[in-house]
């Protein structure tokens, strides 16, 4: 387990930066923490870190809450970006081509997976992430981000 302290947006998305230099296909990375946290920001580190040819469509990463998932062509391995938000059931991450995407040597990075109680080991052919992220939203550490890694699988 890594465990990181980040007090802007720019630290977040280095950190993502890297850690992806761990990832690679089939690798699963699951991004918990609330809203506001910074799932999005530490995804576009990971993307960052692949995709390094800005001139090939690859620039500001939003996250996909209303899409479910986005992915990341022009890089050097292909990165598929989920939103779990407003998914509730397991039958839905089939319909999003969620358990696709873990099958077919990409990275795939979830955001809110703890939406749904599945057991996710018994899908992943290679490493399994969890990142927890949690914000300090008091005061002058409304920037500050408590990030654990962790390596489940």
């Amino acid at each position: 387990m890594q465990e990181f302290q980040s007090n802007s947006p720019q630290k977040t998305k280095m950190i993502a930066k890297e850690f992806a230099g761990n990832l690679k296909p089939f690798d699963f990375v699951s991004l918990i923490g609330p809203l506001g946290a910074g799932k999005t920001k530490f995804t576009s580190g990971i993307v960052d870190f692949f995709c390094t040819d800005k001139k090939r469509g690859v620039g500001h990463i939003l996250s996909p809450t209303y899409t479910i998932m986005n992915s990341y062509y022009s890089c050097n391995v292909t990165v598929n970006h989920f939103d779990f938000y407003r998914l509730k059931r397991r039958d839905e991450l089939e319909d999003c081509g969620f358990f696709d995407s873990l099958a077919s040597g990409v990275i795939t990075i979830a955001e809110w997976a703890d939406n749904i109680s599945i057991d996710y080991k018994k899908y992943i052919e290679g490493n399994y992430y969890e990142v927890h992220i949690v914000a300090e939203k008091e005061g002058e550490g409304k920037n500050k981000r408590h990030i654990k890694i962790e390596k489940i699988l």
